[in-house]
């Protein structure tokens, strides 16, 4: 039976759209979601002129909108897939395989950039299918981003690394200061700050969490993809979604090549991520985070996890976690661990999965801006977290963070 005869026939898709056999030496297939955006014509640009591999690559790029879409985005879409089809058809690039798809009419509840990859995921698999290929890569990319001249040549050697099955790749926002104005740039570099901050802050402990989660920066092999489920149907947030679900299966390969380059221009594409947090920290003129503090009590809770197995540590536990879980919940979370777990790495396994990236932001989440845990400056934060780690500061914190980020 074909790997992915059980995801087609669980799962509830779309037809296929695009009928011809890969080349079996298909190893790479790049999925972009565009939206009322030209964009992607300079992100194909970019892939054209990245460093040619021995693996054939596909690009499938998914054109889409809902059936709320204004009529006018309906036809700037319709004008960028039609350009798409032209191009495909004269073999205009010749690193790649041009796939267009264009999706219309997508009900509310479905619409947004979530279905919009799953669809272009979707396709992907039924063309490993097709060769028979579950190893093949699927990687994920947007319709405003480019990338570096070895991007081809990272993705094949992860290709190559079988031991593992799902990848997240380095980034860096576009900082050219020739198409984006000074203050974007400026605001775009808190943002990004805080990204890193944030993971971090988890790489403190050692938490299976501690991974970039952008929808342009992962990729996941075809028949992991269907163990999963495929991608969330989500208008925002899909990828923190799938990569968690994909951390819980098996570990994330964290690649620290810096390959991919986000736009990190202002967009109400999606409901939050680079365009609304750009908008907003241009608007206050600050970015307020996450208090440092809330990550020491969560660094104090998860190393306890080994211990807990055997001992009753609860009162090592920061009360501010415990009265978040609650104390009963946490003893019958606890017993349940402790009682389907047959080893020590099944017990630590299960603790993850019950207190999992999902408990992290919903537990920081839990603290008001005047609470006693109150958010803090971009800036003063990564003081505090680039001084927990050793490192000394100077006035260019992005780029002691940025530093750090890429060697943890």
């Amino acid at each position: 039976m074909n790997f992915a005869a059980s995801y087609f026939s669980r799962y509830k898709l779309l037809p296929p759209f695009h009928f011809d056999e890969p080349d079996n030496n298909t190893n790479i297939i790049v999925v972009i979601p565009c939206y009322d955006d030209e964009s992607v014509f300079e992100t194909l640009d970019s892939l054209e002129k990245a460093n040619p591999i021995q693996s054939k690559i596909e690009v499938i790029v998914v054109v889409n909108s809902g059936e709320r879409t204004p009529v006018g985005i309906v036809e700037k879409n319709r004008k960028i897939y039609n350009q798409l089809l032209q191009e495909a058809e004269s073999k205009l690039y010749k690193n790649f395989d041009l796939l267009p798809v264009i999706v219309e009419g997508t009900v509310r509840k479905k619409a947004g950039v979530g279905f919009a990859r799953k669809t272009g995921m979707d396709e992907a698999v039924r063309r490993f299918a097709a060769i028979n290929k579950p190893s093949g890569l699927i990687v994920s990319m947007d319709a405003d981003t480019l990338v570096s001249p070895d991007y081809f040549k990272v993705i094949e050697e992860c290709f190559a690394n079988e031991s593992a099955v799902s990848f997240t790749f380095q980034f860096q926002h576009d900082f050219n200061t020739v198409k984006y104005p000074e203050e974007i740039i400026d605001a775009c570099k808190k943002y990004e700050t805080y990204l890193r901050y944030y993971r971090l802050a988890l790489k403190m402990f050692n938490s299976p969490f501690a991974i970039h989660t952008i929808g342009s920066c992962f990729a996941v092999r075809a028949e992991a993809y269907t163990k999963l489920g495929g991608m969330p149907i989500r208008q925002g947030g899909e990828d923190f979604y799938f990569l968690q679900k994909a951390i819980k299966m098996h570990p994330v390969h964290e690649v620290k090549d810096l390959i991919v380059y986000p736009s990190p221009r202002i967009s109400e594409r999606v409901p939050f991520g680079t365009g609304p947090s750009v908008r907003a920290i241009i608007e206050t003129g600050d970015y307020q985070v996450y208090n440092f503090n809330l990550f020491l009590l969560l660094k104090s809770f998860y190393e306890l996890f080994p211990l807990l197995e055997h001992e009753d540590l609860k009162n090592k536990i920061p009360s501010e976690i415990l009265t978040f879980i609650g104390y009963n919940v946490f003893d019958d979370l606890l017993t349940e661990c402790r009682k389907y777990s047959s080893t020590s790495k099944a017990f630590l396994k299960r603790m993850y999965d019950k207190f999992d990236a999902f408990f992290i932001v919903k537990f920081l989440n839990s603290f008001t801006e005047k609470g006693v845990y109150p958010s803090i400056d971009i800036q003063n934060a990564s003081k505090t977290l680039l001084s927990v780690y050793g490192i000394g500061f100077s006035e260019n914190i992005y780029e002691e963070i940025l530093s750090l980020d890429m060697q943890q």
